[in-house]
């Protein structure tokens, strides 16, 4: 049995949710009277937690960045469970743990949505904890939902040391070398690969994703 971790990023790693996150962005800044953004600007917002997008990209005051991310929510809330599998990624999980990987998913997607949605898309058995952000503020970083993940793990029996961060954007390749773990970016979410410079490595495929983990697990 592996007791290799590896951790997964949700958004733009596991299911393809830009479609539903980019219009429930448009419809916010739209009831917001905000400026509308083009499919470039949107596609950004697939990933990082929502304070720094509407900060960041949406130049929200702080002070309104609440209401904002609640507009939002409402939102997303119509269509969140409609976001389907990337081709091959629920074989691949299937397949890591078949081999015996503990798997967790560490999301900056708020936990209070992250698992019902893991479970609505059949997530459960294969994954011992889904870990999301306990709230929207700045101060929720990716590196604290994914240090969160692996105390948890931890706390099961499960040894840190040798753990992976799967992930779609910067901010998991961040989060991951702020608790000094490997990171491997996927690149089927539609990712510049510039994001993944600091990466340990970037894959294009499900299938080359598993063959990593097991070649990296090995040395």
């Amino acid at each position: 049995m592996n007791t290799n971790i590896v951790l997964f990023d949700f958004d733009g790693t596991i299911v393809d949710s830009a479609p539903i996150i980019m219009q429930a962005v448009v419809d916010t800044l739209d009831e917001l009277g905000l400026p509308p953004q083009s499919d470039e600007q949107l596609r950004a917002w697939v990933g990082p937690p929502l304070f720094h997008s509407f900060r960041d990209f949406a130049k929200v005051d702080p002070a309104h960045i609440d209401d904002a991310i609640a507009t939002y929510r409402r939102h997303y809330r119509q269509t969140m469970y409609d976001a389907p599998f990337f081709p091959g990624v629920r074989e691949a999980i299937q397949e890591l743990h078949k081999l015996g990987f503990p798997l967790a998913i560490a999301t900056s997607k708020t936990e209070t949505m992250a698992k019902p949605i893991a479970t609505h898309a059949g997530l459960d058995p294969y994954f011992k904890h889904v870990v999301g952000s306990t709230n929207d503020s700045a101060h929720q970083s990716k590196a604290a939902v994914i240090a969160d993940a692996l105390n948890l793990l931890e706390a099961d029996g499960y040894n840190r040391a040798g753990a992976i961060m799967i992930g779609d954007r910067i901010h998991d390749v961040e989060g991951a070398i702020a608790n000094h773990l490997d990171v491997i970016g996927v690149l089927w979410g539609g990712t510049d690969p510039r994001e993944f410079e600091t990466a340990t490595t970037a894959v294009a495929t499900p299938d080359e994703l598993v063959e990593t983990i097991i070649q990296r697990t090995k040395k």
